[in-house]
């Protein structure tokens, strides 16, 4: 029984040595993958944070009814590498958002492909400094 114990402990740590490393991600699930709503809205709320930043946002609807969404994009890690700041969206700006809604009619989402400031420029990857609010030129 003695003799086990190295041999044991020799396959543990070959074992974990050889491993290849795991990457856990939520489901989409929860989403709407077959359609895409899209929005403008002005930002409440931005949060560039891990595992996925958000921003929230006010969208008014045809009758002026406005609705608070929130919107999941961006691993920090990528964003940052990217040029954005805790600045690059600030509470003021507008912006259009293409997202997969959740399915429970809940007013959040995943971003489809990129923000766009509500002018239609793109939000720059690397953001000038400084970086002024962008306003709609039509509500």
């Amino acid at each position: 029984m003695k003799n086990i114990w190295p041999a044991f402990l020799l396959a543990l740590l070959l074992g974990f040595g050889s491993a290849l490393p795991v990457s856990a991600h939520h489901s989409n699930a929860e989403y709407d993958m077959k359609n895409k709503v899209t929005s403008i809205g002005e930002v409440t709320a931005p949060q560039l944070a891990n595992p996925h930043s958000t921003v929230a946002l006010d969208v008014k609807d045809q009758n002026g009814n406005v609705s608070h969404w929130v919107v999941e994009f961006g691993v920090l890690r990528d964003l940052v590498q990217d040029g954005w700041t805790d600045t690059t969206l600030k509470p003021g700006d507008w912006i259009k958002v293409a997202i997969h809604a959740k399915t429970d009619g809940d007013h959040s989402g995943i971003l489809v492909g990129d923000i766009t400031y509500a002018d239609g420029k793109a939000l720059p990857l690397k953001p000038p400094n400084p970086q002024t609010s962008h306003r709609p030129m039509h509500w």
